[in-house]
């Protein structure tokens, strides 16, 4: 690998990063389900508010006169999912309870189809000028022979950016102004996922650098780990975790709750900076404002940000550490020093404080650097 090269390289290419905006459906890994897609369709058009029902329900109507030429009046519409047609199930049969007139929704993300969509256009009995069917997909998708003139093809982005013209979140409750956010930027991430972004195209068009690129990330999260390893057994401790983010430096013999952690997670976003914290964990927490009161005054206090409870740990003390490359190549050094310097006595007090009955003379001076 030529590392000139790879540097000269990037430093002439900007690298596209395509920004995504993260829903609730990509927090619980669910966006790829369609019954869970089609009950959000479902909900929005069953919404007893009536901004909310008319925001999806007409635009739907607008994109089904547009394709099939059918104006269906759906004016006390009711949407239902998972329709049992005898043979199969539909995604969304929308109703009407005044006109009698329905819309027949096949839901496609992912999957492909092999649903009898002629089992479903025959299950709703009304005459053909009353019903229409929807092939609703991510990409555009032709309509099966024997459906052709039934059904029409909508994508879920056309439907998405109608209503997104429509959409007017003054109008709307806080909860609703969300849910229709969030379903709209899901919506529009499975689309994106199907064409090449400049991301995409900029991997396939230098994916040998990028490649090369990756092999020295890999170098750099080793050099880290073994950075990590070498300052736990310079204070006579151990490491805990498997982060590149993080990692816990503890006493594993005596299995105590109370340790530093150093965070990586700067330097490997390049930022040249890292950050130590005293940490307490499960039954430690408790110990805490006995702990601040007895080390307020402590010379290793004075320059540090008390930190945060963050369940069932917190962040006592904490440090933040600029660093330049000609120190980064002796990382292991500088974090042991500046724990010396920095960290040592109050950790080692807390832990006395905390545990006065533990056996910590394996460790305690070369812990605090004696």
């Amino acid at each position: 690998m030529d590392i000139q090269q790879l540097n000269d390289f990037f430093s002439e290419h900007k690298i596209p990063v395509s920004k995504e905006t993260v829903g609730f459906l990509e927090i619980i890994g669910k966006q790829h389900h369609e019954n869970i897609n089609s009950a959000i369709y479902a909900h929005f058009i069953n919404s007893g508010n009536d901004e909310v029902r008319n925001l999806f329900l007409d635009t739907l109507l607008e994109l089904v006169d547009k394709k099939s030429g059918k104006s269906l009046s759906l004016r006390q519409a009711f949407a239902q999912t998972e329709v049992n047609t005898g043979q199969g199930r539909i995604d969304i049969v929308i109703s009407d309870q005044t006109s009698d007139n329905f819309i027949v929704v096949e839901n496609k993300i992912y999957h492909c189809l092999f649903n009898d969509l002629m089992d479903y256009w025959r299950f709703i009995k009304q005459s053909e000028s009353q019903k229409v069917g929807v092939l609703l997909t991510l990409h555009p998708h032709s309509i099966p022979e024997p459906v052709k003139g039934k059904f029409i093809n909508i994508t879920h982005l056309e439907w998405i950016k109608l209503i997104e013209t429509r959409f007017n979140p003054e109008v709307l409750s806080e909860k609703y102004r969300v849910y229709i956010t969030d379903f709209i930027a899901t919506i529009e991430l499975l689309t994106k996922e199907y064409k090449m972004n400049e991301s995409v195209k900029f991997y396939f068009q230098n994916a040998e650098k990028v490649l090369q690129a990756n092999a020295t990330m890999d170098h750099a999260h080793r050099f880290i780990d073994n950075q990590l390893e070498i300052i736990a057994g310079n204070i006579g401790w151990q490491t805990y975790g498997n982060s590149m983010g993080w990692r816990n430096l503890w006493d594993g013999k005596n299995k105590l709750d109370t340790y530093l952690t150093i965070l990586t997670k700067d330097l490997l976003e390049g930022k040249l900076a890292f950050t130590i914290i005293l940490e307490l964990n499960e039954k430690d927490v408790k110990h805490a404002s006995e702990l601040q009161t007895m080390l307020i005054n402590h010379p290793q206090v004075k320059d540090k940000k008390w930190g945060p409870q963050i369940g069932k740990y917190m962040h006592l003390l904490c440090k933040c550490y600029d660093i330049s490359e000609d120190e980064l190549e002796n990382l292991a050094d500088f974090v042991v020093r500046k724990i010396h310097e920095d960290f040592a006595e109050i950790t080692h007090a807390a832990i006395k404080f905390i545990y006065p009955n533990t056996d910590i003379s394996s460790w305690e001076k070369q812990f605090l650097g004696k």
